[in-house]
């Protein structure tokens, strides 16, 4: 199997999506979408995506999966204007409908992805068959493990020079859990585009709807995450009381990432259900 990473421009946003059909759009199985982590690229979510997207019980003929990157990242050129989470989810809703006419689909969002998946779950809910939620959180302010890493995430002045800028985002990557396999899918984002995320981010919360997601969830959380701590798990896990909960009890943020093998097969239950 193999990802087509197409440019595909939809309400005046154009962003680079990885594709995989497997199995074809005559499926009756829900495509997949897969949102990924702040400033990342789609290349990351690979791996996990080609576990979830075999055939199996929750995907007898196999599962078709779309990887967009956010604006400034991977591929994908910087947007004209700032996005607020309620306009990049409209955007990425609207992508899957291109992609996927009239087509309800499932959807995974990996931290900050997360937080994203958590947006479409309560403004485009018709559209939405299942929701899974790993290592993210409905909202700031986070209170990390290691109040370094997400210093440097909000320091200005490590966005200024784009060399200087993925030299931190690389360390921040290792810290995470991440071995050299992933650190070589690994494109550094654009200033702009890593800032568009960060802001779309500040002062955002969706706590106070999620109580009201009906759609099946499932909540993974890493036991020694140092970026989005387990607390926020525990949180999300209060919030949506009816939500499934997979727990890795060590590998870091990255975990799901670094070794969906893991992961994988507890989704892919969910997936069934």
């Amino acid at each position: 199997m193999q990802f087509d990473y197409r440019n595909i421009s939809v309400g005046g946003l154009t962003m680079r999506a990885a594709l995989l059909d497997n199995g074809g759009k005559g499926t009756k199985t829900p495509p997949l979408l897969m949102l990924n982590g702040i400033g990342f690229n789609a290349e990351l979510l690979e791996p996990m995506a080609l576990e979830l997207a075999k055939p199996g019980p929750d995907a007898p003929e196999g599962r078709a999966v779309v990887i967009p990157d956010m604006p400034g990242c991977g591929g994908s050129p910087d947007s004209n204007s700032h996005l607020l989470m309620c306009g990049l989810s409209t955007a990425v809703t609207d992508l899957m409908e291109a992609l996927h006419p009239g087509k309800p689909f499932d959807c995974i969002g990996f931290s900050w992805g997360g937080a994203l998946a958590q947006q479409i779950a309560v403004q485009a809910s018709r559209k939405l068959t299942r929701l899974g939620l790993i290592s993210t959180t409905s909202g700031l302010p986070v209170a990390p493990t290691n109040p370094e890493v997400i210093r440097r995430l909000f320091d200005p002045e490590e966005y200024v020079h784009p060399r200087r800028l993925a030299d931190n985002f690389r360390a921040l990557i290792a810290e995470g859990g991440a071995g050299a396999g992933l650190m070589r899918r690994f494109r550094s984002p654009s200033p702009q585009g890593l800032s568009n995320q960060l802001l779309a981010l500040t002062g955002w919360s969706v706590a106070p709807m999620l109580p009201f997601v009906r759609v099946p969830v499932a909540l993974v959380g890493v036991a020694d995450d140092a970026i989005v701590p387990y607390a926020h798990h525990t949180m999300l896990g209060c919030l949506v009381p009816h939500a499934q909960k997979i727990e890795i009890r060590s590998g870091g943020h990255l975990s799901s990432l670094a070794r969906p093998e893991r992961v994988a097969p507890a989704l892919r239950r969910f997936l069934a259900a």
